[in-house]
């Protein structure tokens, strides 16, 4: 019993401080309120120009349009594709473009070492020419 009386005053501190603690937050929280209803500054009206055509986002994904240009792009990039394969179809089977290639790739490799990272991007292992294999085009 003597140890519930010496913790009363105890508990009244911190019933004193609680309530102290939710009187400001509810005084900021009206204050915070009461700013939105401020009148603020207007805002400048903007000019909207329409066309026709209206952009949906989400919805032009499934256009006619849309569908053709990503099938024209994934097209594209397959057709690429099968050039450097044939390209490097065509190297493997001739000794003097393997040299060329490994010489090209020892420079590279050497440079990248050094830390010369752009005059390594610069060297280009494929000569960019589509060739022709019989059988494959």
């Amino acid at each position: 019993i003597n140890a519930s009386i010496t913790a009363f005053p105890l508990q009244l501190k911190y019933l004193i401080k609680m309530k102290f603690i939710a009187t400001i937050l509810v005084a900021a929280v009206a204050v915070q309120s009461a700013s939105a209803f401020v009148a603020g500054p207007q805002c400048q009206r903007t000019i909207v120009s329409s066309s026709t055509q209206q952009s949906m986002g989400l919805f032009d994904f499934f256009s006619e349009d849309a569908r053709k240009e990503r099938e024209a792009k994934k097209q594209a990039e397959v057709e690429e594709q099968e050039k450097l394969q044939r390209e490097i179809i065509a190297r493997r089977s001739n000794p003097k473009k393997m040299e060329e290639y490994e010489a090209k790739v020892r420079v590279r490799r050497a440079l990248r070492m050094n830390g010369e990272d752009d005059a390594a991007d610069a060297i280009d292992i494929y000569s960019g020419e589509d060739e022709k294999i019989v059988g494959l085009n």
